[in-house]
């Protein structure tokens, strides 16, 4: 439900143009603008924080001060027009850009700007085919070509993977840069199992450890180790639609699927009829499902579980993403599932479609 993938990239050369500067100063022209006020703008805590402004006088504006770690920051022309993004660093920093054409702006003399933009434009290459794909795509539905529809299905997918390769050894090759931990956590983060996250993330520089977008992965990595495959689920007791309390750990004994979804996730519903199907072949095997929902409304919830026949233990505390198990277990999108083996360890993640039914007939043949 929640798009982890954004379209950002880095460089290679990093260590022949880092700067020793101890403090930055961007110096930036608006041609065709005699006047006007433009504001730094920095993204926290979701909104956009105003940290400086510096009036226009015939085109020209300036801003100095110190950057303890690199952060991206934006540039934005009186009130509303946002026309370029860039890593704040300690450096002498040029911005160009024209009244008429503002989004076009220019950023030079920022190391980390400068590596980011090349992932730019070798992502925007790569959206270029993936745009190809989702046109021949709807083109082939509307005809009805089901075997062209498969191929493309196919193709955009092998694409979509090769970018997540990409960007992984992108992020390797340039782990000393601030761009790693920053492309880390907007594309691979929710991307990548607990291990290989970790991985990536140990090898960045310490230099960068106090930035925010380390401070995060190192979030979130302490989250995901909660259930790392091999590990023992964290035990929670929630109630089900009746108010009667359930406990995870009671039903040990049985393999068992933490399905996290919500009555008004459309992906959730469609794979229900599949859960379905499994759930009634190996139920009398020792398969045993605890449905934690996302929902905010009960009576969404309740009619969700008659209407699509979910006859398993179901519980939620109606908190939408705040629903303290989705929390406890780090869930960033749905639908989720994790499977248990016997003893409450997790053995598996995200099992859908044919992937289920597999694994079920794998552990209870």
């Amino acid at each position: 439900m929640k798009n982890s993938i954004l379209f950002f990239v880095l460089t290679i050369f990093l260590a022949a143009c880092q700067s020793n500067s101890t403090s930055y100063k961007i110096s930036g022209n608006i041609s065709n603008l005699d006047s006007g006020k433009v504001y730094l703008i920095k993204a926290e805590n979701g909104e956009a924080l105003a940290i400086d402004s510096s009036d226009i006088v015939a085109g020209k504006f300036e801003f100095e001060g110190e950057a303890s770690v690199p952060e991206m920051h934006y540039l934005r022309l009186n009130q509303q027009d946002y026309f370029t993004q860039f890593f704040l660093e300690n450096a002498s920093i040029k911005v160009e850009a024209d009244k008429d054409s503002i989004t076009g702006a220019v950023v030079s003399g920022s190391p980390s700007t400068d590596i980011l933009n090349v992932y730019i434009e070798k992502l925007d290459e790569m959206n270029t085919q993936m745009t190809q794909y989702q046109q021949e795509y709807t083109q082939a539905a509307a005809a009805g070509n089901s075997d062209e529809v498969e191929r493309i299905q196919i193709n955009y997918q092998a694409a979509m993977d090769n970018m997540i390769v990409y960007v992984k050894n992108f992020v390797k090759e340039n782990s000393n840069s601030i761009v790693a931990p920053f492309l880390t956590l907007s594309v691979l983060a929710n991307e990548l199992e607990y291990n290989e996250l970790k991985s990536l993330v140990d090898s960045f520089s310490t230099e960068f450890s106090e930035s925010a977008y380390m401070k995060e992965l190192q979030s979130m990595l302490g989250l995901q180790g909660k259930t790392a495959i091999g590990v023992e689920a964290p035990d929670f007791t929630m109630n089900d639609p009746e108010g009667n309390p359930i406990t995870l750990s009671s039903l040990r004994g049985k393999y068992v699927l933490i399905d996290f979804w919500a009555a008004w996730c459309a992906p959730c519903r469609q794979e229900n009829p599949n859960v379905v199907a499994n759930y009634n072949q190996y139920k009398d095997k020792g398969f045993d499902i605890i449905g934690v929902s996302l929902d905010r409304e009960k009576e969404d919830w309740v009619n969700a579980i008659k209407n699509d026949n979910l006859t398993w233990h179901h519980v939620s505390d109606l908190n939408y993403w705040q629903n303290e198990v989705a929390q406890l277990y780090g869930v960033q999108s749905i639908p989720h599932s994790i499977l248990l083996d016997k003893e409450g360890k997790i053995i598996a993640k995200d099992l859908r479609g044919d992937a289920l039914g597999e694994k079920l007939n794998e552990l209870m043949p």
